[in-house]
């Protein structure tokens, strides 16, 4: 019986039903030998058969790492497809090329077809019958062929079982074709022994011993294993003739010695083979999920609907590759980290079509793409429409963790941590959740003052001094009520701790100045967001992004003079731990470039203080590292030989003393962070003052390193939307998602 393959049909997902102890059902790797070629690869073979004489191409799935070319002893007769010789496939629409479910899901989807094929334990609930696969981001409906998302909408992809395949490309043949095959193939071969088919080649054309024809080309059975398919187009029966014209055999001889692969030369002809190139076992699953991370977008959502599912996707794929790359024991851990996308834009009603309607038509293209992009920071700021914004992202979050939860019941139960990757705005409306930042105050606080300054001007007169005590009466229940509906709001915490917040390109920085944040002298991230909320907080930023801010100086002032840390590349061979890394700091001096010449050095942050607090008074309020006098001037002319070299002399011109700062710290830098040794951060108290530290306890500001023929113009233009493919950000987030990797 053979299950329908068209049903576009599809009913709500609740939940996905996991099978649960399917490994009992199947061999262990080890019970059975493991074979390979001369060449050490390992290669399908037939289970009914000697091994295959068909390759893997590049474009066929990798094998995992435990795979073994027989789980079964070497059968003697003609039997059906085991399910772990079916492979399951999949594919984007648009896309020609079908790709192989891992042997995992494989295995899950195949089970559950026979149930439907065979009628064993079927249920009507189509709820019920939805496979989790692809990692868990995606359900498999076996009935209508279709994979859905689990956490995002659209992005369904088609799905098709594979019995026979195309030899070279292992791409499966139409499943309506295959089991027609199939149907012929076990009506004439099935319970004959494998030996009554020898597969030693023979002089002349091979006899067929059976045949079946299609609408477009037809198939040949010259053996129980060699099966070809000709096309019964005009080019390929032109090809037929002239080849059977110029006296080329059909077929070439076949090597007898198994051992190499066969190079039979098809003249016109596609040889089939029976089965997946590797079959498929339950070990061959991805890791258990003991980091999720939601990414959450920024502006412009709303101008193109589902780019965050694609920014979520390159930012999984560009970890993944990273983590392969340089890490590929780490799977071995069974350990991984999730990316699932937060969408939440185009849920909120806002002002409707308001500002469509008063936008003019005069470059109407233009002003739309504001609208869509720009917009999204009026509505933020605007009181009107930021409770609407912070909602929509707390339940999303709170909506996708739950959903999450219920498709992988282990990850609280096994300690699973959560973390954030906001992106823009995104940064910002997550810092306020986190964080409960309340409006009212910042507003109570400017009445208050206004209040104070009226009533220095009322004194003399106890008329107006009534007027003063009644508005601030008023000021008092307005707050009191509008706090209490605030505090309502924000007692539903998120159902989840968070661990990290990575900001990507964020302007954070610059509201939390608007809003009247200055430093406090104290080292803590308690004065951003405390650790009960979130333990660690990474602004990462290209130096070229114009919307990215820097958070250090919002916490300790003098860290204004200190340069953010530099984000390793991905390529380098030696990577310095970040909590190892020294600080630099840089300045432009305010005495005269002529009088004195400033270099970059590394010190303790203690050092540079102290230099602040104790050194000349004239540059007080800058990082003077080392100053070396100058007994003379001369007046420098242009020249190209003079533009390379000025970095290494004096200078009279001011310019050239602040370019010299920031060029020999980059130059230093890509050759010093590697060789520095671990030291201990010195944290050091005043007597009679709060101040924990002259150090932060964790650095905030990571900056990006730019190549060496970046422009920084085309750069201001393009790095604020180029984190999510960037490899370096990506192994940034890897070792901290993971910390164990740093050390290694």
């Amino acid at each position: 019986m053979d299950l329908p393959a068209s049903s576009d049909s599809r009913t709500s997902v609740n939940n996905a039903a996991i099978p649960s102890g399917g490994e009992s059902l199947y061999p262990q790797l080890d019970e059975f030998e493991f074979l390979e070629n001369e060449e050490g690869e390992v290669s399908r073979s037939s289970r009914s058969s000697s091994p295959s004489t068909g390759s893997r191409p590049p474009s066929a799935s990798p094998p995992p790492p435990h795979a073994k070319k027989y789980l079964y002893p070497k059968k003697e007769y003609v039997e059906e497809l085991r399910p772990e010789e079916i492979r399951w496939f999949y594919r984007q629409e648009g896309d020609k090329k079908w790709t192989p479910f891992i042997g995992y899901d494989s295995l899950r989807i195949e089970c559950k077809y026979r149930e439907f094929a065979y009628g064993i334990g079927g249920t009507n609930d189509r709820n019920v019958e939805m496979i989790l696969v692809r990692g868990g981001l995606y359900e498999c409906d076996v009935i209508s062929r279709k994979c859905y998302p689990v956490y995002w909408t659209g992005d369904v992809t088609e799905v098709m079982r594979g019995m026979w395949f195309y030899d070279g490309t292992w791409q499966p043949i139409d499943e309506g074709h295959a089991v027609q095959i199939e149907t012929e193939h076990l009506s004439h071969f099935v319970g004959k022994k494998i030996e009554d088919f020898p597969t030693i080649a023979v002089k002349g054309q091979k006899q067929v011993i059976h045949n079946i024809k299609f609408r477009n080309y037809y198939v040949d059975w010259n053996g129980v294993e060699e099966i070809y398919m000709f096309s019964e187009s005009a080019s390929s029966r032109l090809v037929r003739h002239v080849s059977k014209s110029l006296g080329f055999q059909k077929w070439a001889l076949q090597p007898v010695d198994s051992r190499f692969r066969s190079n039979a030369l098809n003249v016109s002809g596609t040889r089939l083979q029976r089965g997946y190139c590797y079959e498929a076992i339950m070990d061959d699953k991805p890791a258990d999920i003991n980091h999720l991370v939601f990414v959450i977008h920024g502006i412009g959502q709303k101008m193109d609907t589902g780019s965050i599912v694609r920014c979520s996707n390159d930012l999984r794929d560009a970890t993944n590759k990273q983590k392969m790359k340089l890490y590929p024991k780490f799977d071995q851990t069974n350990k991984r980290a999730e990316f699932l996308p937060v969408e939440w834009r185009s849920s909120l009603t806002l002002d409707g079509d308001i500002v469509e309607s008063i936008t003019p038509q005069k470059v109407r293209g233009l002003r739309t793409m504001l609208n869509s992009s720009a917009m999204d920071i009026l509505y933020y700021t605007s009181p009107l429409y930021r409770s609407e914004i912070t909602r929509g992202l707390y339940a999303e979050l709170n909506r996708l963790f739950k959903m999450f939860c219920e498709r992988h019941p282990y990850f609280e139960s096994s300690g699973g941590k959560v973390s954030i990757v906001a992106h823009s705005l995104g940064a910002v409306i997550t810092y306020d959740i986190l964080s409960g930042w309340n409006p009212i105050r910042v507003y109570d606080q400017f009445l208050t003052d206004v209040l104070d300054e009226k009533s220095k001007y009322a004194r003399g007169s106890s008329e107006m001094m009534a007027e003063v005590d009644k508005a601030k009466a008023r000021v008092e229940e307005l707050e009191a009520l509008l706090t209490a509906l605030h505090d309502r709001q924000q007692k539903a915490n998120l159902a989840f701790q968070i661990e990290n917040l990575f900001c990507l390109g964020s302007p954070l920085a610059v509201f939390l100045a608007l809003r009247g944040m200055r430093p406090h002298g104290k080292a803590s991230q308690e004065i951003l967001l405390p650790k009960s909320k979130c333990q660690r907080i990474f602004n990462i930023y290209h130096p070229a992004d114009p919307v990215a801010y820097r958070l250090e100086p919002l916490v300790m002032k003098h860290y204004y003079s200190i340069l953010p840390v530099q984000v390793h590349r991905c390529d380098q061979t030696k990577r310095v731990a970040y909590t190892s890394l020294r600080a630099k700091a840089f300045t432009v001096p305010k005495s005269k470039p002529d009088e004195k010449t400033i270099k970059t050095t590394e010190l303790t942050t203690d050092e540079t203080i102290d230099l602040i607090e104790t050194g000349n008074k004239e540059n007080a309020d800058v990082m003077v590292v080392e100053t070396t006098q100058t007994t003379q001037t001369t007046q420098q002319k242009f020249s190209f030989s003079g533009m390379w070299s000025r970095f290494g002399k004096k200078s009279s011109e001011p310019v050239s003393s602040e370019l010299k700062v920031i060029q020999k710290w980059d130059k230093e830098a890509e050759v010093k962070a590697m060789e520095l040794e671990a030291e201990p951060v010195k944290m050091t108290a005043k007597a009679g003052d709060e101040i924990d530290a002259t150090e932060l306890e964790y650095r905030l500001d990571y900056q990006l390193r730019e190549s060496n023929f970046e422009n920084s113009y085309i750069s201001a233009i393009t790095s604020h939307t180029a984190y999510w493919s960037n490899n370096d950000v990506a192994l940034f987030i890897l070792t901290h998602l993971h910390p164990e990797l740093q050390e290694s």
